[in-house]
This record gives C-alpha cells, sequence and structure tokens, in this order.
C-alpha cells in the first residue's frame, strides 16, 4: 500500500504493479454512447477474483464459516438499521444498491422502495433473487440502467474493492436522478486505528484496494458531480460470538478463552453495537 503525495489518497498496487486507475490520467473503460461507460473488467473477471480472494482469507483465518452463518439475524438487524437511517434523507422512489449480496438491505426496503440490486458474486445474487429482489449479477456499467432512473443509490462497504472508484462514481452520476441521493460507507484510514495497528487494522483485508480518508473520499464524491450533505462514522450490530471471533485475528488464545466463556455463560447471541470511529457513511446528493 502506498500514500500518493499529491493527494493524499491511499491505495494498493494492484499485481500487475501498475497504480489503480484511480489515480491515472484516464479510465481503461470503453465509451458506448449516451454516456454509458463499460467497465475494462467484466462480471465474469470479477467473480472470479472474488473466490481467489475468498480464500485467501480463508487462509489468513480471517473468517470463520461456521460463525458467518449463524450471523443472518444480526446482518437483518444491521440492514433495517442502514434503511432507518437512510430514510432521513429518502424514503420513497427507486432504491438501487450495488454489491447487494443477499439482499437484507433490498428485502427490508421493499415496503417503502421499487429495490434492484447489483452482485458480481453468482450464489450471493441468487440468494437475494430467492427473497424476492430484482438483483442483476454482474457489474454495475454491464447492468446498463437507462439515463436518471434511480432516486437513490447506495454502496456500503464497496467503493473500497472497485478497480476504478471513480469510474463507478461516474456511472453512478448517470443512472442517478438530478437531485438524487447516493450513500457510500467505507473505512476511514484517518482513524486513531490505524495509526495505532498499522498493518494489522481490521479494514486491511484482501479484497480493499482503496482506502480514504474524509478529505480524499469528499474530493472524489464532489468531481464526480455530487455534493456533500453529512458525513459521519458509524458503527455496526452484531453477535457477541462474532464479535469474539474478530479478535481471533489479534489473538487467537484470547478469542478461544473468551467463546468458552461465552457459551457458559450464554452469551454467545448477546447483540452488540459497537462503533470504533473507522467506519464514515456519506450522504451525497447529485448536482
Amino acid at each position: 500500500m502506498v500514500r500518493c503525495n499529491s493527494c493524499g489518497l491511499y491505495y494498493v498496487i494492484l499485481p500487475e504493479k501498475s497504480p489503480p486507475t484511480e489515480i491515472r490520467h484516464s479510465e481503461p473503460v470503453k465509451h458506448v454512447g449516451n454516456g454509458q461507460h463499460h467497465s475494462a473488467i467484466g462480471g465474469g473477471q470479477i467473480a472470479s477474483e472474488m473466490v481467489r480472494l475468498s480464500e485467501r482469507a480463508r487462509e489468513l483465518a480471517l473468517v470463520e464459516p461456521a460463525v458467518e452463518q449463524g450471523e443472518q439475524p444480526w446482518r437483518e438487524l444491521m440492514a433495517r438499521e442502514r434503511l432507518k437511517d437512510l430514510q432521513r434523507f429518502a424514503d420513497n422512489g427507486r432504491l438501487l444498491e450495488i454489491g447487494c449480496s443477499t439482499g437484507e438491505m433490498l428485502t427490508a426496503a421493499q415496503s417503502l422502495f421499487a429495490v434492484s440490486g447489483v452482485d458480481a458474486d453468482h450464489a450471493s445474487s441468487r440468494v437475494a433473487i430467492s427473497r424476492g429482489v430484482n438483483c442483476f449479477n454482474g457489474t454495475l456499467a454491464e447492468a446498463n440502467f437507462p439515463d436518471g432512473y434511480f432516486d437513490v443509490a447506495a454502496l456500503y462497504h464497496v467503493i473500497e474493492h472497485f478497480p476504478s472508484p471513480r469510474a463507478e462514481l461516474g456511472e453512478l452520476h448517470r443512472i442517478i436522478k438530478p437531485g438524487g441521493w447516493l450513500v457510500v460507507e467505507t473505512p476511514d484510514i484517518a482513524s486513531l486505528w490505524f495509526r495505532l495497528l498499522g498493518a494489522r487494522w481490521r479494514q486491511f483485508i484482501p479484497d480493499h484496494i482503496f482506502f480514504f480518508t474524509p478529505q480524499t473520499i469528499t474530493r472524489i464524491v464532489e468531481e464526480s458531480g455530487f455534493e456533500i450533505h453529512e458525513l459521519r462514522h458509524v458503527g455496526k450490530t452484531m453477535s457477541a460470538r462474532l464479535f469474539i471471533s474478530r479478535i481471533g485475528r489479534y489473538h487467537q488464545p484470547t478469542a478461544r478463552l473468551l467463546a468458552a466463556l461465552s457459551r457458559r455463560l450464554n452469551c454467545d447471541q448477546r447483540t452488540l453495537h459497537l462503533n470504533f470511529g473507522d467506519v464514515m457513511r456519506l450522504y451525497v446528493r447529485r448536482k
């Protein structure tokens, strides 16, 4: 990972040893008319890369599959909390979530919005569709939505994964109505935790390419035709079991001790609301 001396953007050097497209003068996209931008990386390539990165995450013991599978009720709770927060700015119209995974947020939003989702992972898309969500399996550009189609779009922990955040924001600017809303949630590398933990900061996982500060995320969204209405740090809702599992990334003996104690005290299913101040959520509006 390096930091740009000019703008302060942190990014990961990709395997081909060339800088990510975010900092190049020209983007590797195809212009196909009507302002449409198609990314140079297709959905199939992204899906195969996601498989490779998930395998790498397992190698590094970043996730415990059994724990993750049991977290569904808390993912649904987190989705409802995000929806309630979004309602402060919009509560009707067409809503798009990019990186919608298995569709918890969109399922919760169906009573208020006409919902659509995009996700590159085939298995996740199938689960979202089984929930009744209109989910496109592929990239945002491949979905080919009409100009000015959506009232709201959401990127929850997605923008840091894109090979070119600027290209994706350009496509979002095209498909969001003038005056429409965009929600962006992403790690904040300007936080105290990065300064304290360095390479062991919890947000350093294999598929994160870009790391933003409030200043760099503000710059990119404003240069993409949006204006910021709110930027604040937010937390996450999870089970005590998942929190203990995450501690295992730092010290396995401590995690095993806490897990045993939690099971004995029947605390595994307790709900925790944690805010470490290293994740920011922005509400921005298309000019």
